[in-house]
């Protein structure tokens, strides 16, 4: 797998979800997986969307409800984080994202 794009992850504080100011959390390098139909139509049963999946290294600090922005620009939810490892046994997070309607500030520090 080749972690060649950069992905930008967010969390969204109390009390400010009508505000929708984005704080950062941390970056990572990430490779895209394909979301294979049969995933994408138990997302949607399940009322939920997935419209984008990741695979970050390590990630451990990464959770759901979670926020990212990876390389096109676009806001996504993190639906689900599943920790585990790949096939030499180092650290790797998959990431089920959510593409998110509307609009929301970035906090600069």
């Amino acid at each position: 797998m080749i972690f060649d794009r950069e992905l930008h992850i967010y969390s969204l504080p109390a009390g400010t979800p009508l505000q929708r100011k984005l704080e950062p959390v941390s970056r990572h390098l990430y490779a895209e997986r394909e979301v294979y139909h049969s995933r994408y139509w138990e997302s949607v049963q399940a009322g939920s969307r997935i419209d984008l999946m990741v695979c970050v290294p390590d990630g451990r600090d990464i959770t759901a409800d979670m926020y990212c922005i990876p390389d096109d620009g676009h806001v996504y939810r993190v639906e689900q984080a599943q920790h585990g490892k790949d096939e030499f046994g180092l650290d790797l997070t998959t990431l089920s994202l959510r593409r998110m309607e509307g609009n929301y500030d970035i906090a600069r520090s």
